[in-house]
């Protein structure tokens, strides 16, 4: 696993992006966020390239957490997107003292997959990106943001996105929640329909130190459609922290 971009921000924290995605997916948010303790987004194993080596959920938060161990022993706060949320709400249950806090961004407790999403990346796997899972991700598409969003993905490695869609599959800690102490800051867009904000309400009533945010006219790529308004949600939940 592989650390690929660094900033600043008022805690020190984690970034872990979703199923076949990269660390790019961040950059916007890296863009709005400041102060004195580092920030780090990392790239999970096969990510945007190279050998798939985990292929489910718990596998990932494993990397994840050696990870830490090894490079960021001040417990930082566990930001993930997605399936990174997934990773982030396993790691905080399975590996508490390595967790400051939790953002779960465009979460869920339990991540089903439809199944003609699966079948049409084992069959077609870009098609099925362009056509099927890119409309259902965002709230609205303009030429700059697209853009973005294709380098936010792992195109170079397409047997990744059937490996991960497949461990959200798998994905269900809603008998668990009651474990997480941690506090945490649920965030989701308003109009998600890949996680929709139903999901996020659930979090953030089982969690016990919670709380939620919803944003409006953004889609299930939350942090690349609202950077600013989302950097802002992190950047005072961060903040808090730290007093």
């Amino acid at each position: 696993m592989l650390e690929s971009m660094t900033g600043g921000a008022p805690y020190a924290s984690l970034f872990i992006h979703g199923a076949g995605g990269n660390s790019a997916f961040w950059r916007r948010t890296f863009g709005f966020l400041d102060g004195p303790a580092r920030a780090v987004a990392v790239n999970l194993p096969g990510h945007p390239a190279g050998q798939i080596t985990c292929s489910s959920i718990g596998e990932y938060s494993e990397a994840v957490h050696a990870y830490i161990r090894e490079q960021m022993p001040d417990r930082p706060v566990v930001c993930g997107h997605s399936m990174g949320s997934a990773i982030a709400l396993t790691l905080a249950i399975g590996h508490p003292e390595s967790v400051g806090g939790l953002i779960l961004v465009g979460a869920g407790a339990k991540l089903g997959v439809t199944p003609s999403i699966v079948e049409g990346l084992r069959t077609e796997p870009m098609r099925t990106i362009e056509k099927v899972i890119t409309p259902m991700s965002y709230f609205k598409v303009d030429l700059g943001l697209g853009r973005e969003a294709r380098a936010a993905l792992s195109f170079s490695n397409l047997p990744v996105f059937l490996n991960d869609y497949l461990a959200c599959d798998g994905f269900d800690v809603r008998s668990e929640l009651s474990k997480i102490q941690a506090k945490t800051l649920v965030v989701c867009g308003e109009d998600d329909r890949m996680t929709p904000p139903k999901w996020s309400v659930y979090l953030a009533e089982h969690i016990a130190s919670s709380r939620l945010e919803l944003v409006e006219g953004a889609g299930h790529m939350l942090p690349l459609e609202k950077p600013e308004a989302f950097a802002a949600a992190v950047q005072g939940f961060l903040a808090g922290l730290s007093r």
